[in-house]
This record gives structure tokens, C-alpha cells and sequence, in this order.
């Protein structure tokens, strides 16, 4: 497929409502743009036999229920999944084909293994959107978390160490830490994670593909609208830049947001590029 044909797929499948969204196949044609002769539909049928492999072995040994604890051993042992330790700032992490060939991944590419597989089994799986730190759960009321980058059930226990680990010794937990994640946030999750190392790298063009498509999921998100512009400005495109900005203006109803616009206005007009940190 060609660049624009993958993104206006990507336009299509994500442009309904939340619970519409193929989560597996708008994570592959993020990747897919990376990767233009990807064959997205052999890592559908992976995720579909995974599925069938595991639900065979289940009615084997345990008729009724799926115990969450099989399921775990089934991704992390027998099909090998981990968290990539060394290389954890790698792009390629947060590209799903990638996950499932390497069979190492971050906290959310390793998540949707969960999450996909999880979906077809019938499961009440959900993706958990924790500072730093994406977790899945399963189940309803008595829900069980499950660290997907190491493989293993977090107690309550577990979750405040590992807040504290992220956010400092006296972070405090919070219920919304623990709420399910939409599909729309799980992309957009994926794309910053994304953006955040090409942004670093200053790889402006890559940068700007991923605002590109979060700017799809979330149209109305005019903070995405000033990173553009600021990417024009990086690429020395101050004319799209501009545009950029007074569209935010034109816009935007948060006033912080277009104080941002006007002050980066005013300071293309100065001649002055953006910090970039």
C-alpha cells in the first residue's frame, strides 16, 4: 500500500465511535507506515490463532472459566512475550508487527497482545491507562491487574510501589489511575510514546506523521494543532506554521491554548524558532 492509501485507512477506522475501532488493525497500520509492503493480515491471523491455540488447550485443562493466570503463562511463557529491557527507546517497540516477531515490546504494545487476544476469546479485558506504566485488567467487578511488560498479577500493593517508582516517593494513588482505557486513547498513547522519541531524536518529519494521526483520533485536541506548527517551524515551513497557529486562534476555546498560538505568532514574526526540549 502506498503512505496516503495507509493513512486514509487509518482515517476510516478510527473516525466512528470508540467501541467501533479495530483496535488490533489501527495499531498495525501505524505500523504499517513505517512499514508500507507490511502484511498486516498475516499478524491478524496470528493474534486469531494465538487465540484458537490457547482456547484449545484451556478445554483441555480446565473446562469451565478461563482463569487469568493461564492466560498469563500462555503470552509471557509459551509464546514468549517480555519486556524489551535494553532497547525500551526503540520505535520499533510500539509497532505491533514488530512486538509479535521479536516477541519484545513496551508496556502497551505488549498490553494489546493481551488486550487482542484477550477480545477474542470473549474475555472482559481491558487496557489501563496508569501513569508511566500501562497495565491491563481483567474481569468486572473483582478485577485483576496484570503487568504486561513483566508478565505477572500486581497486588494493590504492587501498583503503589510501582507509582512510587514513577512518580516519586510521595505520589499518591488515584481511582482514575485505574480506569479502562478507549480505544481511541490506547492509539493515541501509542503515537505520543512515538512522538516523543522522534521529537527527541528531531526527526521532524516522523514527528509530524504522528500528530498527523492523533490529530485524526482527536480533531478537536488544538494542542496537537500547536506541536504541528511547531514542527513546521523546525522543518522551516514558517508559512504552514502560521496557517497552523491561526487556525488554533480561530478555534481553539481553551484560553492557554491560544495564548500559545499567539505568542508563537508573534515570535515567528521576531524570527525566533520554538524551544524544543
Amino acid at each position: 500500500m502506498t503512505a496516503q492509501k495507509i493513512r486514509d485507512q487509518f482515517r476510516q477506522l478510527v473516525e466512528g465511535p470508540d467501541e467501533d475501532i479495530p483496535l488490533d488493525e489501527a495499531a498495525l497500520l501505524i505500523a504499517a507506515e513505517a512499514t508500507p509492503d507490511l502484511n498486516l493480515q498475516h499478524y491478524l491471523t496470528y493474534l486469531d490463532r494465538a487465540a484458537q491455540q490457547f482456547e484449545k488447550l484451556q478445554a483441555r485443562a480446565r473446562p469451565i472459566g478461563v482463569p487469568v493466570t493461564a492466560l498469563l503463562d500462555f503470552i509471557h511463557q509459551q509464546e514468549g512475550f517480555s519486556g524489551n529491557i535494553n532497547h525500551y527507546y526503540d520505535p520499533e517497540n510500539s509497532y505491533l508487527p514488530h512486538v509479535i516477531d521479536t516477541r519484545n515490546g513496551i508496556p502497551i504494545t505488549l498490553a494489546l497482545i493481551h488486550i487482542c487476544i484477550g477480545r477474542r476469546l470473549g474475555l472482559p479485558v481491558a487496557g489501563i491507562s496508569f501513569p508511566g506504566h500501562f497495565l491491563v485488567s481483567y474481569g468486572y467487578e473483582q478485577r485483576v491487574i496484570v503487568d504486561p511488560f513483566g508478565g505477572r498479577i500486581l497486588s494493590e500493593a504492587d501498583c503503589g510501589n510501582l507509582l512510587r517508582q514513577i512518580a516519586g516517593p510521595r505520589a499518591i494513588m488515584q481511582p482514575e489511575y485505574f480506569e479502562a482505557a478507549s480505544n481511541r486513547s490506547i492509539l493515541l498513547r501509542i503515537l505520543d510514546n512515538l512522538k516523543q522519541i522522534f521529537w527527541h531524536n528531531k526527526d521532524w518529519e516522523q514527528s509530524r506523521s504522528c500528530i498527523e494521526r492523533q490529530l485524526l483520533l482527536i480533531p478537536e485536541q488544538t494542542e496537537y494543532n500547536i506541536q504541528l506548527g511547531a514542527v513546521f517551524e523546525m522543518q522551516g515551513n514558517p508559512q504552514a506554521a502560521e496557517l497552523t497557529y491561526i487556525r488554533v486562534l480561530e478555534n481553539a476555546a481553551d484560553d492557554r491554548i491560544r495564548e500559545l498560538a499567539s505568542k508563537r505568532l508573534m515570535a515567528l514574526s521576531a524570527g525566533s524558532r520554538p524551544v524544543i526540549h
